[in-house]
């Protein structure tokens, strides 16, 4: 689940903040 939310993220936003959201998200993973 995490990884289709962060495949989404990536692909939907190109902003730099989104990126930093997915990070953290992909490290506490």
């Amino acid at each position: 689940m995490a990884m289709k939310k962060i495949g989404v993220l990536t692909t939907g936003g190109d902003a730099p903040g989104m990126n930093a959201a997915i990070r953290a998200v992909v490290r506490t993973s």
